[in-house]
């Protein structure tokens, strides 16, 4: 059994309805509402029935939730099974009995499959809205499940992004550890970690990715330049630590991030997953970033040198004092001499005394 590439979210259920029940010349049998929660079954009435949900939360912009369960060509399902089998996907998937659904189903010499059209807006908890996290890869390891629950035929996933050729071998102590333990070396487990996330999202957040691997002990460090250019990542399982290079030419950037997406500054990927992740007992290692100057890295720095004009008289009189003037660099040796030459002129008590004076936090900032 298969699901679409990626679950769908939108806007309009009349659009995706009008969709499923529309007839088509590929199609065997007349696409028809088998299951569900919702009374009607014509276009009309499903969109009406859904429509009271919008006005539950009007301030969701994409309420609507599609995806598809298709069996292998040949193969074909009752009503009552196809409705069993969507009912506990559902239920895995983490929808309740409350938020309204439909199922649509299509035979056509693809295979027969099921389309669910279903509102993330829960109609009895307060427009409580369905968030799924992870949903793609989540909805691949649930249908693995149904198809042992259920009896299916056992269906091969996505072809996955990463070979098993491109993996580094285990070492002599690592199968010995396993042959003796009988666990997976953390390297093999790093290994297939990555894999499985890499081959059931389209493309990942660097902070999903993160976070997916946390969930399994893992942690992540990513390693950033001096430049600010992402170079990859070292990883850690059980407080054994490996870099890309040890777990396989397939683990390295220039691999992995044909799936992996940076949409944010690493060091906010970093508060992100700590913060706003729940059930994560592993913190996330990120070395800083160097930012590029930006508009606002400007105006701090215009700012600080506003903080100088009071101080600029003094400052212009202590370099002439020691022969040197404003535009010349401000060597240490310098400084110092300014603070000597400052403090051996000026009255123990007086504002213009170094040691009480506001110039020397100024020279504290250099």
């Amino acid at each position: 059994m298969k699901g679409m590439n990626k679950i769908k979210r939108g806007k309009n259920f009349r659009g995706v309805i009008s969709y499923a029940l529309a007839p088509a010349p590929h199609h065997m049998t007349t696409p028809m509402v088998i299951g569900g929660n919702l009374v009607g079954i014509t276009i009309d009435e499903l969109t009406a029935e859904f429509a009271k949900t919008q006005k539950l939360r009007e301030d969701v912009t994409k309420p609507v939730w599609h995806n598809s369960l298709r069996l292998p060509v040949g193969e074909s399902l009752t009503k009552e099974q196809w409705r069993l089998i969507a009912d506990d996907y559902m239920k895995r998937m983490g929808f309740c009995e409350t938020h309204l659904r439909c199922y649509v189903l299509h035979n056509d010499e693809a295979g027969q499959h099921i389309h669910i059209i279903a509102s993330r807006i829960n109609v009895l908890v307060n427009g409580q809205l369905y968030l799924g996290k992870n949903e793609n890869l989540v909805s691949t390891r649930i249908i693995q499940d149904l198809e042992r629950n259920h009896q299916l035929t056992r269906t091969i996933g996505p072809s996955p992004t990463i070979q098993p050729k491109k993996q580094s071998k285990f070492t002599r102590n690592e199968k010995m550890m396993q042959d003796r333990t009988g666990e997976k070396p953390s390297r093999k487990v790093i290994q297939e970690a990555v894999d499985a996330i890499l081959t059931f999202f389209d493309t990942v957040t660097i902070e999903d990715f993160i976070y997916e691997l946390q969930k399994q002990n893992i942690s992540a460090t990513a390693n950033i330049a001096s430049t600010g250019k992402m170079n990859g990542f070292s990883f850690e399982h059980q407080g054994v630590a490996f870099k890309a290079s040890q777990l396989g030419k397939a683990y390295s950037w220039s691999n992995m991030s044909k799936r992996i997406t940076v949409i944010q500054p690493i060091e906010a990927v970093a508060h992100e997953s700590v913060a706003d992740k729940e059930n994560v007992s592993n913190p996330i290692e990120v070395h800083p970033i160097a930012t590029p100057l930006t508009a606002n890295s400007r105006e701090h720095i215009r700012s600080r040198w506003l903080q100088w004009i009071p101080y600029l008289e003094e400052l212009v009189a202590s370099l002439r004092a020691v022969g040197s003037t404003i535009l010349n660099p401000l060597k240490r040796n310098v400084i110092f001499a300014v603070i000597r030459t400052t403090n051996s002129e000026a009255p123990e008590n007086s504002e213009v005394n170094f040691e009480n004076s506001a110039l020397k936090n100024v020279f504290k900032r250099l």
